[in-house]
């Protein structure tokens, strides 16, 4: 069985990063360009949520014993196999989880648009999802 207190704790957390990059979520593409200590704070933030998102499903995996992933990304596809998640979140979680990974290791310069499309418009596929996991868990 699921720990709430787990799920709970990480949703708080999310939606705390969640309002910190509300604040720029109206600034125009060119401002943001321009503005590095806009794209550390938004950058940084959802970087923090992917890694709640990603604690999320590693514990519910392995709490209901689903199996014991290996990877982040074969956490998200135990949860689309138990039909917990859709193929939509899916993909959506693996390219939250590739970004994630470029913001945290640097494997390639950061594309500054990509940052600022998921602050315009990846919110609200933040939300679905911990919705989704929540209604079900929680």
């Amino acid at each position: 069985m699921v720990d709430q207190k787990v799920l709970l704790s990480r949703t708080e957390q999310i939606e705390e990063h969640l309002k910190r990059i509300r604040a720029y979520e109206k600034m125009p593409l060119k401002d943001f360009l321009k503005d590095p200590d806009a794209r550390d704070i938004v950058e940084y933030n959802l970087f923090q949520i992917v890694n709640h998102l990603i604690d999320m499903i590693q514990h519910i995996v392995v709490d209901e014993e689903y199996g014991y992933p290996q990877s982040a990304y074969e956490a998200c596809q135990i949860l689309y196999d138990q039909k917990v998640l859709t193929s939509r979140d899916l993909h959506i979680l693996k390219k939250m989880i590739g970004f994630r990974n470029i913001v945290g290791h640097d494997y390639i310069s950061l594309n500054r648009e990509v940052s600022h499309e998921i602050l315009k418009k990846g919110k609200k596929d933040i939300e679905t999802l911990v919705g989704r996991i929540t209604r079900r868990f929680l």
